[in-house]
Protein backbone atom coordinates (compact mmCIF):
# COMPACT_ATOMS: atom_id res chain seq x y z
CA UNK A 1 0.00 0.00 0.00
CA UNK A 2 1.31 3.16 -1.05
CA UNK A 3 1.00 6.04 0.84
CA UNK A 4 -0.50 9.45 -0.08
CA UNK A 5 0.92 12.99 0.42
CA UNK A 6 -1.25 15.14 2.66
CA UNK A 7 -2.58 18.23 0.43
CA UNK A 8 -0.89 21.28 1.68
CA UNK A 9 -3.33 23.50 3.00
CA UNK A 10 -4.18 26.39 0.22
CA UNK A 11 -3.82 30.00 1.89
CA UNK A 12 -7.25 32.31 1.82
CA UNK A 13 -7.51 33.89 -1.65
CA UNK A 14 -7.81 37.27 -2.23
CA UNK A 15 -10.53 38.70 -4.88
CA UNK A 16 -8.33 41.05 -7.90
CA UNK A 17 -10.50 43.09 -6.87
CA UNK A 18 -10.16 43.67 -2.80
CA UNK A 19 -6.05 42.90 -3.69
CA UNK A 20 -6.15 46.61 -6.15
CA UNK A 21 -8.28 48.64 -4.17
CA UNK A 22 -5.79 48.32 -1.25
CA UNK A 23 -3.10 49.76 -3.63
CA UNK A 24 -4.89 51.97 -5.73
CA UNK A 25 -6.27 54.70 -3.75
CA UNK A 26 -8.60 57.28 -4.87
CA UNK A 27 -7.83 61.32 -4.67
CA UNK A 28 -10.81 62.57 -2.24
CA UNK A 29 -11.51 59.18 -0.98
CA UNK A 30 -10.62 58.44 2.63
CA UNK A 31 -9.67 54.77 3.74
CA UNK A 32 -12.98 54.23 5.28
CA UNK A 33 -15.23 55.30 2.07
CA UNK A 34 -16.33 58.27 2.88
CA UNK A 35 -15.64 61.19 1.27
CA UNK A 36 -12.68 63.86 1.84
CA UNK A 37 -13.82 67.89 2.48
CA UNK A 38 -13.97 69.81 -0.95
CA UNK A 39 -14.86 66.54 -3.07
CA UNK A 40 -18.08 65.21 -4.29
CA UNK A 41 -19.75 62.47 -6.25
CA UNK A 42 -21.12 63.47 -9.81
CA UNK A 43 -22.58 60.81 -12.43
CA UNK A 44 -21.38 57.68 -13.00
CA UNK A 45 -19.77 57.67 -9.17
CA UNK A 46 -16.27 59.59 -10.41
CA UNK A 47 -15.50 61.49 -7.48
CA UNK A 48 -14.37 64.99 -8.20
CA UNK A 49 -13.28 68.31 -6.41
CA UNK A 50 -16.15 70.68 -5.75
CA UNK A 51 -16.08 74.16 -7.25
CA UNK A 52 -17.04 76.93 -4.88
CA UNK A 53 -20.63 78.66 -6.54
CA UNK A 54 -20.06 82.09 -7.30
Amino acid sequence: MVSKKAKPKSKKRISAKKLCSRVIVREGVKKDGTLKKGYRYIKGGRVVKAKAKK
